[in-house]
């Protein structure tokens, strides 16, 4: 009985397949697509004229254009805000009732922060003033010691 063998993969070789591209590079040729000739988007690129017309001819590229990309996140926001929207009727009074002090609390915090967040505002503050007050002091101390050096000649 013969054993099967795995069969291995062909090695990659650039000189003969050519120059391998990210998606992201070619989303970008693919977005060339109707607004530059063949020549003009591999001049831009410095990608082979048959990889142009491979990323132009691409399905799968198709579905990552910004209008379907945009569209598909639009659709997503709009499901978020209505799950949330879902959850927070399901908040009954009588499940305030009878949730900890831990679960009201965090509750809060969460949909407080989401909605900062909805609102384009930040979720969380830091204050710097500690931070600036330090380097005002140093650099009041260097300016000092500069005065010193130079013999107070300002």
């Amino acid at each position: 009985m013969d054993s099967i063998q795995p069969q291995s993969k062909p090695s990659y070789n650039k000189k003969v397949h050519g120059k391998r591209y990210a998606p992201a590079v070619k989303l970008a040729i693919k977005s060339l697509q109707g607004s530059v000739s063949v020549d003009e988007a591999a001049a831009l690129t410095g990608a082979n004229r048959n990889t142009i017309v491979r990323a132009w001819e691409d399905p799968e590229l198709e579905d990552l254009s910004p209008q379907v990309v945009s569209k598909v996140k639009t659709g997503m926001q709009g499901l978020f805000y209505k799950r949330s929207l879902q959850g927070l009727l399901a908040m009954t009074p009588e499940k305030y009732a009878a949730a900890s002090l831990l679960q009201i609390a965090t509750t809060v915090g969460i949909t407080t922060e989401k909605g900062r967040l909805m609102d384009g505002l930040s979720s969380s503050n830091i204050s710097f003033r500690g931070i600036s007050e330090s380097i005002e002091e140093d650099r009041d101390k260097i300016m000092k010691r500069i005065l010193e050096i130079n013999g107070d000649k300002t």
